[in-house]
């Protein structure tokens, strides 16, 4: 997921990993070893990785090899912002060590619909949607987190990030207005696994995004619009 050089011709290198979770190593002689790493440590790529504990946080990256590259997604800057961007929200949210296999899956699905040319916006806010709700971060969208109440059906609500979900009026509401459709659209990412072939209407996409940007605010220092903005000049993805 990220790549720092080190010293004359090592790399420091931060992975998701099905087994073992987020995990950073000391790839020795990384920049100039073919035998070892070859071309493997690249952007967007699954691998194969062996490695070992190391006496301190760092565990020693032995070698890897190559099972699936997703390089579609360099011919594509929007593909390249998005990748970049929902890999530094995994890298933040994952805890080290902690094996999520559900998040490990869901950035694959993500890379490979990138990779295949998915609208890039509409991908990467779903992939915000799964990982929250896998690591127990989803809002509440069903019923009002001030009183239970149920919003009658087909209507907007009121949203509010630093409250966890919808508000109804009477219990204070909140600035960010959810049309019943996007309501729905949430809902229904939520539980598939199955990333968009097609982009959703402006409207809708557009309430997401910014229902999504006030959650981020509330966890992180950097926003994933930063981190897109970013994304071709500061932020690589690697999953192992």
């Amino acid at each position: 997921m990220r790549s720092v050089d080190y010293r004359d011709s090592d790399r420091i290198v931060t992975l998701l990993t099905e087994d073992f979770g987020k995990i950073s190593a000391l790839a020795r002689g990384a920049r100039r070893s073919q035998r070892r790493f070859g071309g493997a440590l690249q952007p967007y790529v699954l691998m194969n990785a062996l490695f070992r504990p190391g006496r301190g946080e760092l565990a020693h990256l032995e070698r890897v090899t190559v099972d699936q590259s997703f390089h579609g997604i360099l011919r594509s800057l929007e593909a390249i912002g998005a990748a970049g961007a929902a890999l530094a929200v995994i890298r933040e949210r994952v805890p080290e060590h902690e094996p999520e296999p559900a998040v490990f899956d869901s950035a694959v699905r993500f890379l490979d619909a990138l990779n295949r040319r998915a609208p890039a916006e509409e991908s990467l806010l779903s992939l915000q949607i799964r990982v929250l709700t896998i690591l127990g971060f989803a809002p509440t969208l069903d019923r009002c987190v001030g009183c239970g109440k149920t919003p009658a059906q087909g209507r907007a609500a009121p949203f509010d990030a630093s409250r966890g979900g919808i508000v109804c009026r009477a219990c204070g509401g909140g600035r960010l207005i959810l049309s019943a459709a996007a309501l729905r659209r949430w809902m229904v990412v939520q539980s598939t696994l199955e990333l968009p072939e097609e982009a959703w209407p402006d409207a809708e996409r557009q309430q997401i995004h910014d229902a999504l940007d006030q959650l981020d605010a509330q966890h992180a220092t950097v926003t994933v619009r930063e981190r897109t903005g970013a994304a071709s000049g500061r932020w690589e993805g690697r999953i192992s």
